[in-house]
């Protein structure tokens, strides 16, 4: 590990840090679909690869009862 020194110190005012931190939230969820998505269409292409599963089944594995 190496130690940083810190030389500066900024603020920021709360209202564009809670934006930031909405829009990498955001950006997370956009890269799930996208990684989702990819995987549901290689299931497509190639059946039996990938495994996908419906709600219920995700929902029995999490032990979720609805």
């Amino acid at each position: 590990m190496t130690a940083h020194q810190h030389d500066e110190v900024i603020t920021i005012p709360r209202d564009e840090y809670e934006a930031l931190k909405a829009e990498v939230r955001r950006l997370r969820r956009e890269i799930g679909r996208q990684q989702a998505m990819r995987a549901i269409m290689e299931n497509a292409a190639h059946p039996g690869a990938v495994r996908t599963f419906t709600r219920d089944e995700l929902a029995a594995e999490w032990g979720i009862k609805g």
